[in-house]
């Protein structure tokens, strides 16, 4: 259900050919689906930092994630930093994950190796299932998955939708603006984008896989 929800997002993937003018309506919880993406889109591109730390069962997970969207051109760069502390022992994983056009790159940076998949693998992805529903308001997304529109709340300086989700009893809060979730809180869980600039320039080299990185096949899926 949070997953879905979390999709409205990517929507603007779905709406890039459109080629439409951006809502001004991307505030409102009363606006559609496709009124949000499409301001989404018209930000061309966009670069954001998150903050995640995670609680459960002993077992502590903080983690840093850089994230560079090429929204005209559909593609993206995300670098991720996870330190985990299980019961005192302290693991770090670095990892990147690159899409072109070219197919989706999950690389490990430490071990210096990577998985190559086809975007053909992707094509039931469950963004399918948000496009469909282009005209339902948001509202109405949020309503019909058991969630509450709480009103609006500015975070970074944002006017973001705030939205309140019950899961097996365990409530969470989301801040969304234009789609993207800037902020989540839930009981063992809590994401803050710590840095959000719209409209950046990102070098094409930034998509370049890293120097002496393995990448082989993934299989298809």
């Amino acid at each position: 259900m949070k997953t879905r929800i979390f999709l409205i997002a990517i929507t603007a993937v779905v709406l890039l050919s459109c080629g439409q003018k951006a809502s001004k309506n991307a505030s409102n919880p009363d606006a559609t689906v496709k009124e949000i993406g499409e301001s989404l889109v018209d930000m061309k591109s966009y670069y954001l930092e998150y903050k995640t730390m995670m609680s459960v069962d002993g077992i502590k997970s903080t983690s840093t994630a850089k994230h560079w969207f090429d929204l005209k051109n559909d593609k993206f760069v995300t670098e991720t930093i996870t330190e985990t502390d299980m019961m005192g022992q302290v693991t770090k994983n670095r990892n990147l994950t690159i899409s072109t056009d070219k197919g989706v790159y999950s690389i490990d940076l430490d071990n210096k190796t990577g998985i190559k998949m086809s975007n053909d693998d992707y094509e039931d992805d469950p963004i399918n299932n948000i496009k469909s529903e282009d005209n339902e308001t948001f509202r109405r997304l949020i309503e019909s998955e058991g969630g509450k529109i709480l009103g609006n709340e500015d975070f970074m300086g944002k006017s973001c939708i705030l939205i309140e989700l019950m899961s097996e009893g365990s409530k969470s809060k989301m801040w969304y603006y234009k789609g993207i979730p800037l902020k989540i809180e839930a009981q063992s869980y809590k994401m803050e984008a710590t840095k959000f600039e719209e409209g950046v320039s990102i070098p094409d080299s930034k998509f370049d896989i890293p120097g002496g990185v393995t990448i082989t096949e993934g299989p298809s899926m």
